[in-house]
């Protein structure tokens, strides 16, 4: 009974895990470095804009949705909305899983940042995402923000946007 008690535990916090979003940021894989992100999931529905490859490291979207061969996606900056074919969408994600910590955004929405090349202070929103939503078990504290870090680019959320849950 013991064993059950436990196991049914274990079941109902990976089902927590599960249901929640996990940031994840999507790149073009395609040879000619973009794939187009369309109105509907069909290759006849409007072009509206293109989905890029990676640039210092970190992709050009973020994944909102997988649906058959299809990937939703929102362009960095949140201007655009729509789907791109899967087989040329790349994805990094900075949950692994087997951290001892995780970073949650904690307000709805969070506003996430990347980097500032101009140096004029502001940094760029690169997307928002729901409060609860898992950006990952890979970040490092830096001046007042987490950092999520790929290639030669950075993903920033303010610390006080963020909870951090222990395992």
């Amino acid at each position: 009974m013991k064993r059950l008690s436990v196991l049914f535990a274990a079941l109902a916090v990976c089902s927590v895990m599960w249901a929640q979003d996990v940031f994840t940021v999507v790149y073009a894989t395609s040879d000619d470095g973009f794939v187009n992100v369309r109105e509907q999931p069909s290759t006849k529905a409007r072009k509206l804009g293109e989905l890029w490859m990676q640039f210092h490291g970190l992709g050009g979207g973020v994944l909102l949705e997988e649906q058959g061969k299809w990937t939703k996606v929102c362009l960095r900056g949140g201007e655009v909305t729509g789907w791109c074919y899967s087989e040329y969408v790349g994805k990094q994600t900075w949950y692994s899983g087997e951290g001892d910590s995780i970073l949650i955004a904690a307000k709805n929405p969070t506003e996430l940042f990347t980097d500032n090349y101009a140096d004029d202070g502001d940094m760029p929103v690169f997307a928002t995402v729901k409060r609860g939503t898992i950006l990952g078990d890979e970040f490092h504290e830096f001046n007042g923000y987490y950092e999520l870090r790929t290639g030669h680019d950075y993903v920033f959320i303010r610390k006080e946007d963020a909870e951090i849950r222990r395992k």
